[in-house]
């Protein structure tokens, strides 16, 4: 796929970038808008920097905690998986499945 240029608007300032998934990008771009939205109003935040840094560490912060969640996920899901290869299952019972 070819790459193209999005122009997106992030805090009412325009941003081009070079992609081939425009409709990724311009998801990510509103998220991130909406977060520092977010920041600035949830913290009474005036500076523009401070209010990137509040959303980037929210984010982050979400991001942690999925990955965190997801380590379990995969761990409990390993263990399950060796119970069931555990299970000793009768001669030729196997090839009916």
């Amino acid at each position: 796929m070819a790459l193209r240029r999005v122009e997106v608007s992030i805090l009412n300032q325009a941003f081009t970038f070079m992609c081939d998934d425009e409709e990724r990008i311009r998801r990510v771009a509103d998220l991130v808008d909406r977060e520092i939205r977010e920041a600035t109003r949830e913290f009474g935040i005036v500076s523009t920097l401070n209010s990137v840094i509040m959303a980037l560490m929210r984010m982050t912060d979400s991001y942690l905690e999925m990955k965190e969640q997801f380590g379990r996920v995969e761990d409990r899901t390993l263990r399950l998986l060796r119970k069931v290869e555990d299970i000793e299952i009768p001669c030729g019972a196997r090839d009916k499945w």
